[in-house]
């Protein structure tokens, strides 16, 4: 078929089909593998930001584990031990804020495998708000353990025929294992 043959506008689809696959052709063997190049240098960039935060991160988890690490004993027969100073505080406290300590139950061991928790409960009569006052100051301020729970109840006095509020609160500490 010659060149004079064909009309105008079969001439005008024939170029523009030839612009067509020049584009596939182009975009395949350059520009495709230039957008790609763009996004690797994206990704690497942010893998260098995150690289250029590793000495902080790196502190903050060191700063989690002996945060961890205090929580643990290294002795598992310092059951006593921990018993003594949690009743020894608790006893001040008690005794400084009008409290009384009305019980403080064996502590119960769970052996998890890796490690043993030990669960210390206390019974604490006494107003609401002084009570909550040494549960947050056992939590936050001295933590001879991790309060897990705290349990509010009331109980009739026979003799005085007036209703007593006492708190059961459970302090958990997590021993590894020799």
């Amino acid at each position: 078929m010659k060149l004079q043959q064909i009309t105008y506008k079969n001439r005008y689809r024939l170029l523009l089909a030839g612009i067509v696959v020049l584009a596939v052709i182009v975009y395949h063997f350059g520009f495709s593998k230039t957008i790609a190049m763009y996004q690797l240098k994206n990704e690497l960039i942010d893998r260098s930001s995150e690289v250029e935060d590793a000495p902080q991160r790196i502190s903050g988890l060191k700063q989690q584990v002996a945060a961890f690490e205090s929580l643990i004993s290294g002795n598992p027969s310092d059951t006593t031990e921990t018993r003594n100073k949690i009743m020894n505080y608790v006893s001040r406290f008690c005794n400084d804020h009008n409290l009384t300590l009305s019980g403080f139950l064996p502590p119960v061991d769970v052996d998890r495998g890796t490690f043993i928790l030990e669960t210390n409960i206390l019974e604490i009569e006494g107003d609401f708000s002084t009570i909550l006052r040494l549960v947050y100051n056992m939590e936050m301020v001295w933590k001879p353990g991790k309060v897990v729970s705290v349990k509010f109840f009331t109980s009739e006095d026979l003799r005085t025929k007036t209703l007593k509020l006492f708190a059961h609160v459970y302090i958990q500490k997590v021993k590894t294992k020799i």
